[in-house]
């Protein structure tokens, strides 16, 4: 907590400001994106789906994040607050609509579409946090972002757990309660600032004009490390979505009490996400990444082939939560670090389109994967290879980027691959 108060003092007025209207969109955006998994045995059960179906047809709206690329593109070249007011409006009518789908078809193309610009704001947005706030503190800015989207999902769990599924109203109000986010739009687009980093590349004219240069050296060698890490990391996505059906299936919990058990595991994980940031700031991304990411899997091995009751699958998900969180909001960080001002926005997104395109495979290969072994539990075994895989990788092949200004890290991570 000292060295959490010691970072959030390096913070002025406007990155404040920044934090809380940036993490905003941050908190809408996991709402959005993860009411899915919070109501997916109630809509399996509107589109006559099982489980291996479900699996498959959710990989398709994951594959939104293709369309992400171009447009997230564009706030290289137009600043990031347009793109994102843009983002934020997209997802947001896209997440309504998904309200009113009377096929599954409808309901993966309204999510498809909603989450190609749920990538595009999650992007923006950190690429924000990155250009904005002081060296010693882009850490605890990446966790609180990470933090707020988190309880944005967390919102969405309670909000279908402990009000609309106990009232037997349907899962679709989820969407319509993501609508005020519209409201919100007025006044981001009076306030919100460009990044100063931007402002300086366009009046330099040092702004990427073809986003083909990404693809070439030393970019490509970060692009392709970071996209490489971003897929083996989302290998667990088929687990996360399944939890709460797990729960209830396997475990013979109430929806709402699976949910009250989730949330509560979340909780902790949740609260400590922008001190993980501000310890990432001291001790470096690498130890404080890579220490978190493995108690996230030691709490899976546990949640799913130790724990027998209720309080030991609250213990061991909570483990399992903290790691994740901690270990996540490193690679977030790595993913704006590592590319320049001039493709920092692209990088992010071409890297998520990678980590969305796990997320697909992780859906797909867990579908057969269950229908193969026959339990969810061996099928997470399998999957987590993913999140092993990524401890070393940031271990072995990644720098160290905490407290230094970004234009040092450029100048550092452009060399070393030349030197390949």
């Amino acid at each position: 907590m000292q060295g959490y108060r010691a970072t959030a003092r390096l913070l002025e007025p406007h990155h404040w400001f920044l934090l809380w209207v940036v993490g905003a969109a941050s908190f809408f955006e996991g709402y959005d994106l993860n009411i899915v998994a919070v109501a997916l045995p109630q809509v399996r059960h509107s589109f006559h789906l099982t489980q291996s179906q479900a699996s498959f047809w959710l990989g398709l709206l994951y594959l939104g994040a293709v369309a992400a690329v171009p447009l997230t593109r564009r706030a290289d070249l137009v600043g990031r607050r347009r793109i994102l007011l843009i983002s934020i409006a997209g997802y947001t009518v896209g997440t309504g609509l998904t309200a009113l789908s009377p096929t599954i078809e409808t309901f993966v193309l309204c999510q498809f579409v909603a989450r190609m610009f749920l990538v595009t704001e999650t992007a923006v947005a950190w690429t924000m946090i990155a250009e904005e706030l002081p060296a010693g503190a882009r850490g605890l800015g990446f966790g609180w972002l990470a933090m707020l989207a988190t309880v944005g999902t967390g919102m969405a769990a309670l909000l279908y757990g402990g009000v609309l599924h106990p009232l037997g109203a349907s899962w679709r109000w989820l969407y319509v309660i993501a609508l005020p986010p519209l409201v919100g739009i007025a006044i981001l687009r009076r306030r919100l600032p460009e990044t100063r980093r931007f402002e300086l590349a366009a009046a330099r004219h040092q702004l990427a004009q073809r986003w083909a240069e990404i693809t070439r050296p030393p970019h490509r060698h970060w692009l392709v490390l970071l996209s490489v890490t971003a897929i083996l990391g989302a290998l667990t996505t088929h687990t996360a979505v399944f939890i709460f059906d797990y729960l209830e299936t396997q475990h013979h919990l109430s929806s709402s009490a699976a949910t009250l058990l989730v949330v509560a595991a979340g909780v902790p994980g949740v609260a400590v996400l922008p001190t993980i940031g501000s310890l990432s700031d001291h001790y470096g991304r690498k130890l404080i990444g890579c220490s978190f990411a493995a108690v996230g899997v030691a709490g899976a091995v546990g949640f799913f082939f130790v724990a027998r009751s209720t309080p030991a699958l609250f213990g061991f998900l909570t483990l399992t939560y903290i790691g994740t969180f901690g270990g996540g909001t490193t690679l977030g960080a790595f993913t704006t670090e590592l590319f320049p001002t001039q493709l920092r926005a692209l990088g992010s997104s071409t890297v998520s389109l990678f980590r969305v395109g796990g997320e697909a495979v992780s859906l797909a290969a867990g579908g057969a994967l269950l229908h193969w072994l026959g339990t969810l539990p061996r099928t997470a075994l399998i999957l987590g290879i993913g999140p092993v895989s990524v401890i070393v990788l940031i271990a072995l092949a990644f720098p160290e980027t905490h407290a230094r200004e970004l234009e040092d890290i450029e100048a550092e991570v452009d060399a070393e691959p030349m030197r390949e």
